[in-house]
């Protein structure tokens, strides 16, 4: 019988497999998830077109069914029953056998299987840092191919041998021939393919990359013979399609999800699974979950991280194995004993590539250590030059990096900046580049090229983030943030106050708009405890942590920081710090209901301004000036302060004009003007949705709210608040604005009133999860009517 045998068909062996399953009482979909299958292998071999499994699937299958004794035996004995088509004959080749269930692949997998049906993609290589699953994921891969029964999958294990010369006797066994030399392997390959298609798995090639052109030479002589290659650098042959295989999916909100929807996230079913092969009885609760999630960030969903990290919950709580590992402490110093030596711990996987790196490689890999995040190719060449700033080439950085990215040990990011590329390390990798450079005596002269290097981007940004290029500069501070903080930490634990002033100064911007303002507190107030730090470092970081506790709404300690700024920064002639500090007092006075000493701050921080020839800094005063009058009724004023405003920001940064704008819709909600009102507030979330700005998001739900109020939605109004809360809770931000606050106050006690406690309920809550495309949405829905 040619054709394939139907599913029933007595003695035949899926038949059997079939009757065994239902026996179980499994699907087909749970019988492939535990034996680790494709549930088309599964498929294929019950309806009898797959005839001759390998023994490996059998004994797979078996163990999935526990299966003992007489009823085991006779499965493998009518798997090993006598081929009636010579085509499945082809597929016995043996490949190792998974002991563990492939996770979070199958877009991986679906993809390679579309690659490899294009008779074109005859050389695919899987590429990806040690411990990333490319082995795992080919073996799966040819497994699925290998049950179909029209293709023989062959298995060649390269990760022991270093000489190339020797590759070519692995893949000659692999294909059954024996006493070969590299010289005649083409063409003794060809004759052992012949017309049969062969799908040969080339795995762990790096370390023997000078034998790529052999590997070449087999594909032109045989022409039925197809490469799957797993390897941290690619081949660079001709006809070679590059596959980059990244860490498992782990969503950005992991930490705030439902155990049930955590348990779904590929990183943390591993990573649980994993667990639960030595503890049973381990489960995701509301209790564990978030850490559990941290723990799988920390290890960047790595495979191989994970799998080694989770046995160490059968001795540790959750929150012991993250504080260990946030420490660096690498616990592991063996891993399964199963598991080849070099893959034992994560070190000895990073290890095994550095060791392969030659000297200038190597320099480059462990002072790259020093970058604790995502960085720019500049920031690369400082570390790598160090004290030397002469030889900062970003040339040789990139050169460097090139190679290790050929190598699977540097990343390529994405960056918020599309000009600005950005490059990182996995952290597993990282931390053992910082090992190597700690114990070779560089770090001191590696972070000092960082802290130069950021000291140089801050008086950039300085200049960007209250600029027309405010919002991609914004973008740029945040992709390298982790560098800033860095060099921040370095400076305060030398005592070099002075220096680190300097970059926390130029980011108060940052840390104000996008609402870091916990952060940004802590670095300025950790700055101000050092004992050694100057009149005019001292005047500007105690206005940047002034600007933090107003934002807060600790208005107390911001007036006070701000007078002792103001009386520091007189004495050393500093104008800028002066006008700074003048202009937070007056909203600082607002917020306390002193219009009087809040419009004296404004006017002499606009007049100071427009001695310095500092747009934004009018534009802002203003500002507040009309915010100012509103208050005090005089309507007319406010809008011609506003107009006057709106003149000098237009080419500043945003920022300033949504703050202008959320004061113009505040006025439209005084004068009784919903629609004038929600139309401003539309232009200002537009600019806000670049610039991710918390603050100014905040002040304009409060108003929003306001308007709709007016509008008689009831129901909108609470989704509004609701939405203004949740980035309250989230990131710290406060209406400071005492004006606006009672406003906010005002309309929430309405609205809950007119609603009732059930309908308000329901809409507050939805509210806490829309996002500005919605609130948009909403906004052009209400001015549409």
């Amino acid at each position: 019988m040619n054709g394939p045998m139907k599913a029933g068909v007595a003695g035949s062996f899926g038949a059997q497999l079939k009757e065994l399953r239902e026996a179980a009482g499994f699907t087909q979909e749970e019988l492939a998830t535990i034996a680790g299958l494709s549930v088309h292998a599964v498929s294929a071999l019950e309806r009898g077109e797959r005839r001759r499994p390998q023994v490996e699937t059998v004994r797979a299958l078996s163990a999935a069914l526990d299966l003992t004794g007489p009823t085991r035996d006779a499965l493998l004995a009518r798997a090993r029953a006598p081929a009636a088509n010579a085509v499945e004959e082809l597929s016995t080749v043996a490949l190792p056998l998974a002991l563990t269930v492939l996770l979070g692949r199958d877009a991986d997998l679906q993809s390679l299987r579309q690659w490899l049906a294009d008779p074109a993609a005859r050389l695919i290589t899987l590429l990806g840092p040690g411990g990333v699953g490319k082995t795992r994921l080919a073996l799966e891969l040819a497994r699925a191919i290998g049950d179909e029964g029209a293709t023989r999958v062959a298995f060649v294990p390269l990760a022991a041998i270093r000489d190339p010369g020797l590759a070519a006797s692995s893949i000659a066994e692999a294909l059954g021939l024996a006493d070969i030399s590299a010289s005649d392997l083409p063409a003794r390959a060809r004759a052992a393919c012949a017309d049969h298609p062969t799908l040969m798995v080339l795995d762990n090639l790096e370390q023997v990359l000078d034998a790529a052109p052999r590997v070449a030479d087999l594909l032109t002589a045989a022409t039925t013979l197809r490469l799957l290659v797993t390897s941290r650098a690619p081949l660079r042959v001709r006809g070679e399609r590059e596959y980059a295989l990244g860490p498992l999916a782990l969503e950005a909100d992991s930490e705030a999800m439902s155990p049930a929807d955590l348990a779904r996230v590929p990183a943390v079913r591993l990573f649980v699974q994993r667990v639960r092969d030595v503890q049973p009885d381990f489960q995701l609760t509301s209790a564990n979950g978030r850490t559990v999630a941290a723990i799988c960030r920390r290890l960047d969903a790595l495979p191989l991280a994970l799998e080694l990290a989770a046995p160490w919950l059968k001795m540790l709580t959750p929150e012991d194995l993250l504080r260990r590992l946030e420490e660096d402490v690498l616990l592991s110093t063996a891993g399964p004993r199963d598991l080849p030596e070099r893959q034992q711990t994560m070190n000895a996987t990073v290890a095994w590539s550095y060791q392969l790196l030659n000297q200038d490689e190597q320099r480059a890999f462990r002072r790259l250590g020093a970058l604790p995040g995502r960085f720019s190719i500049e920031a690369a060449a400082a570390v790598l030059a160090g004290n030397d700033s002469a030889s900062a080439g970003s040339d040789d950085a990139l050169q460097a990096a090139a190679s290790l990215i050929d190598k699977s040990l540097l990343l390529r990011a994405e960056p918020s900046v599309a000009s600005h590329p950005l490059y990182q390390m996995l952290e597993t990798v990282r931390a053992y580049a910082a090992l190597t450079l700690t114990a070779a005596g560089e770090r001191d002269d590696a972070v000092e090229g960082l802290v130069r290097h950021c000291t140089g981007e801050a008086s950039l940004a300085a200049e960007g983030l209250v600029g027309p290029a405010q919002a991609e500069w914004l973008d740029r501070v945040r992709d390298d943030l982790d560098n800033y903080r860095c060099a921040l930490a370095w400076l305060i634990e030398r005592d070099r106050p002075a220096e680190a002033a300097d970059i926390a100064w130029a980011l108060w911007p940052f840390w104000f708009i996008r609402g870091h303002l916990a952060e940004g507190r802590s670095w300025y107030e950790r700055t101000l405890n050092l004992p050694s730090l100057p009149p005019a470092a001292e005047s500007r970081v105690l206005v940047g942590s002034a600007f933090m506790c107003y934002s807060q709404a600790e208005l107390g300690l911001a007036r006070a920081r701000l007078n002792r700024a103001v009386a520091v920064a007189d004495g050393a002639g500093d104008a800028d710090v002066v006008a700074l500090a003048e202009n937070l007092s007056g909203r600082v006075e607002h917020a306390f209901g002193d219009v009087d000493a809040a419009r004296t701050q404004f006017a002499r921080s606009a007049e100071r301004y427009r001695s310095l020839s500092i747009p934004w800094g009018v534009g802002s005063a203003l500002t507040g000036m009309a915010a100012v009058a509103l208050t005090t009724g005089d309507f007319g004023q406010a809008e011609r302060l506003l107009d006057e405003a709106t003149g000098e920001l237009q080419h500043t940064g945003p920022w300033f004009l949504t703050l202008s704008l959320n004061v113009r819709a505040l006025l439209a909600v005084r004068r009784r003007k919903p629609d004038e009102a929600i139309a401003f507030v539309r232009e200002s979330l537009t600019r806000l949705r670049d610039l991710q700005d918390k603050l100014s998001f905040v002040h304009a739900m409060a108003i929003l709210a306001a308007a709709a109020a007016l509008t008689g939605d009831d129901a909108w109004t609470a989704r509004i608040l609701g939405a203004q809360d949740a980035v309250t809770e989230r990131t710290g931000v406060t209406v400071a604005d005492t004006a606006v606050d009672d406003l906010r106050r005002q309309v929430e006690h309405e609205v809950r009133a007119r609603l009732g406690p059930h309908r308000w309920a329901r809409a507050y809550a939805a509210g806490r999860q829309i996002t500005i495309d919605a609130l948009l949405k909403d906004i052009d829905r209400a001015l549409a009517h």
